[in-house]
């Protein structure tokens, strides 16, 4: 992977820069093929099971009633379950059920990120955008195929004491650390009496197998965040931490503060899906169906777009690769979405970087002719865009 630039963050209280993957979900039209948000296949929802699960969960007293703030007691139980089935012991007061996964990343930098984190680059774009507006200072550590440059993660984590990862399938690069990095990075966090915030939203969208999160080997020294988004729906906003009480504390204070609690219709739901036992079978589904999409998505770039280089990712729900150093994959984006295709050019994820050649390109919401179809329209794009260059000397 190509050098990748260290990112700059915005004071507290700066005017805070809007997502241009939420603007340009916002202004493509019906026929736009989008490579851009990180959507899940509607097609997948359960819809059929949750309809049943919602019947039930309607009928339970109290659901429709202010619940507590950490979350349902049988919701966070099966999720103490889930991480213990892991080798990662786990109770039900190690669990804070939050809004989404967005709010636990807001949460924790409002209360652990406040005098600096180090941040992957490239990093994922929501959280970046909640540090930041949170006045968090960023210290950047470039990624490479097996994880992070460990000499400068060692360096700046024992200034910080903190850290910001996704281990698993990371959003954009789809890069997984190795086992021997994870162990590497635990060690660092206990040597140091540091915390490592693990994001875990793509852990499960394995399609080969599911490493051991890097909390399994530092489970005092880390916060891990977890999200329905991915594996169930995003409409219900649902996601968790799971830490030492000592951790959650205060977090759980900053969160009623915030927002009393998380819906309890949307926990309730998720606790009657899981209960019903089709959870299992659903997460198999989904796996097959973006391994084939990821396949398709990879098969199409490299017949239509040979000069985007790419690593294959072995989960989640994006390729992420680089355009030659000349091309600035911005300008492309629009011009591309002006033609009915869009994905999102890597410089938006890093702060105040300069031009980049880099692109993410989401493979889990389009259909395989619309795959087709849009990375035509890019690949012509690409084309007209490179001959425009070369006439005008650029």
């Amino acid at each position: 992977m190509k050098k990748l630039f260290f990112l700059q963050c915005h004071k507290k209280g700066d005017p805070v820069k809007r997502s241009f993957i939420r603007e340009i979900l916002e202004v493509i039209g019906s026929d736009t093929v989008s490579f851009a948000g990180g959507l899940p296949d509607e097609s997948l929802f359960p819809i059929e099971e949750m309809q049943k699960a919602s019947q039930e969960v309607f009928a339970t007293p109290g659901a429709l009633q202010y619940s507590i703030s950490s979350g349902i007691p049988s919701l966070r139980e099966k999720l103490a379950s889930y991480y213990s089935a892991m080798g990662l012991e786990t109770k039900s007061e190690n669990i804070l059920i939050t809004t989404g996964a967005q709010q636990a990343l807001d949460l924790i930098s409002r209360i652990y990120f406040t005098a600096g984190t180090v941040v992957e680059a490239p990093a994922y774009l929501g959280a970046l955008n909640a540090f930041s507006a949170n006045g968090c200072p960023l210290h950047p550590v470039t990624l490479n195929p097996t994880g992070l440059d460990m000499d400068a993660f060692e360096e700046k984590y024992k200034q910080t004491k903190r850290a910001y990862l996704m281990c698993d399938f990371q959003n954009p690069t789809g890069i997984s650390y190795t086992d021997a990095v994870r162990q590497e990075l635990a060690r660092i966090s206990v040597e140091n009496d540091g915390i490592i915030v693990e994001d875990g939203a793509y852990m499960e969208l394995f399609f080969e197998e599911r490493r051991a999160p890097l909390s399994l080997y530092a489970p005092h020294n880390t916060l891990h965040v977890g999200s329905f988004s991915k594996t169930l729906a995003p409409g219900l906003r649902l996601g968790w931490i799971r830490g030492d009480t000592k951790l959650l504390q205060p977090i759980l204070a900053l969160k009623e503060r915030s927002d009393l609690h998380t819906s309890t219709l949307s926990q309730l739901l998720a606790d009657r899906f899981w209960e019903s036992g089709f959870f299992g079978k659903h997460l198999r589904k989904i796996r097959a169906a973006y391994k084939r999409k990821c396949d398709a998505l990879a098969d199409e770039l490299t017949s239509q777009l040979s000069d985007f280089c790419f690593i294959k990712p072995k989960g989640g729900m994006f390729i992420y690769g680089t355009f030659p150093d000349e091309i600035d994959a911005k300008e492309l984006a629009m011009r591309c979405l002006k033609n009915g295709a869009v994905f999102v050019p890597g410089g938006e994820f890093y702060s105040g970087a300069p031009l980049s050649a880099e692109a993410r390109f989401n493979f889990s919401n389009a259909t395989s002719e619309e795959m087709r179809r849009g990375i035509e329209i890019i690949a012509q794009t690409y084309k007209s865009y490179k001959d425009h260059r070369e006439r005008n000397g650029a």
